[in-house]
């Protein structure tokens, strides 16, 4: 009997293995370099904007602070110290006491003035209560969950009408948590999480997809 030679067929699955190795590869890089390279050009997309608002400001005999990245907002930020630090004697609380009394007199500008006063000294308070836990609340139906945090448990000048022991919610939209909904709820109905707030936020921010990784100190 005639000897056949048998031809070796090629091995598709190796190259599509290697093809495979490669994507993976690559899109480990992505996600592990990106992070670092959105963090930094937003950082400096900051800094170079303060900068540029900040330069003009700056008299002639200090102007060589500003030559600098970053020197705009080291001004920035001594200039905002004092201002905080003189704000807290006497005198500086009567220009502030003159200026919010000047302001309280302008319709419009009262209103914003008023708001944008609230939310930044709320979040500048070393007491501060907002994003104090986070929680499940039922929205936007029955049946459906949402996270939300607590902003306010002191909510009599809203609930004295209904009778009710309600908390204010704030639950923000995804991905972007500025945007959402305030919502008065029985405190009942909340469903108080374990995890903190910042955790919670970067579920939000996330759209779900980040999850609590596991200790490695603990067994």
């Amino acid at each position: 009997m005639p000897y056949i030679r048998r031809m070796t067929p090629p091995e598709p699955k190796r190259a599509a293995n290697f093809f495979t190795w490669l994507r993976n590869s690559f899109l480990t890089g992505v996600a592990l370099v990106l992070p670092f390279v959105v963090t930094a050009w937003l950082i400096w997309l900051v800094v170079t904007l303060i900068d540029t608002r900040v330069e003009p400001l700056v008299p002639p005999e200090l102007a060589i602070l500003t030559r600098f990245p970053g020197g705009g907002l080291l001004l920035a930020i001594a200039a905002l110290t004092l201002i905080g630090a003189l704000a807290g004697n006497l005198v500086g609380r009567w220009i502030v006491a003159t200026a919010d009394a000047g302001i309280a007199n302008l319709p419009l500008v009262r209103t914003i003035y008023g708001g944008a006063k609230q939310v930044f000294k709320q979040v500048a308070a070393p007491e501060r209560t907002s994003f104090k836990q986070a929680v499940l609340v039922e929205f936007p139906q029955p049946g459906s969950y949402a996270i939300g945090f607590i902003t306010n448990e002191d909510t009599s000048e809203v609930a004295a009408d209904i009778g009710a022991d309600l908390v204010a919610v704030y639950v923000p939209q995804a991905p972007i948590p500025t945007s959402g909904f305030l919502l008065y709820l029985p405190r009942a109905t909340l469903r108080p999480l374990a995890i903190p707030p910042d955790e919670a936020l970067k579920r939000v921010i996330s759209l779900g997809i980040i999850k609590q990784e596991p200790s490695t100190t603990g067994k």
